[in-house]
């Protein structure tokens, strides 16, 4: 059985089957996130301001969507690629996504300002639509 901790770090490494892990540790992971042909899911939020970033949940998929300009909006995992906790939202004056585990800082784009972490956060398809923001998780 897959606990939520092991599920979430598998979902930011792109991949859902978790072979041999216990939630406390780190270790391999392995197998697709989604089904091979599966369909993507389409989320819509309403439209933040431009420097605004808010928290969206879809059943196990966490993510963090900023709105960068008037035209443009950006969405990535809260999943630290360290050790999959959850990231904390932006709060002025730093904006960036940080890790309450081990102390990593990601921009609200989902680079890596500073580790433990040395991959990026992964990034989904975002785009305005009206007064909506529309993410496509695959």
């Amino acid at each position: 059985m897959i606990c939520r901790r092991d599920f979430m770090k598998g979902l930011a490494a792109g991949t859902a089957g978790v072979a041999g892990l216990g939630c406390g540790g780190g270790g391999a992971v392995s197998g697709p996130l989604s089904p091979p042909g599966s369909t993507p899911r389409t989320l819509r939020l309403a439209l933040p301001a431009v420097g605004e970033t808010v928290a969206v949940f879809d059943g196990d998929v966490a993510l963090a969507v900023t709105r960068i300009s008037a035209t443009s909006v950006v969405a990535v995992s809260r999943v630290c690629t360290h050790e999959g906790c959850t990231v904390l939202l932006p709060e002025p004056p730093a904006r960036t996504l940080d890790c309450p585990c081990h102390g990593s800082r990601f921009t609200t784009g989902g680079a890596v300002l500073n580790g433990p972490a040395l991959r990026p956060l992964p990034v989904f398809a975002a785009r305005i639509d009206g007064q909506e923001v529309v993410v496509t998780v695959a």
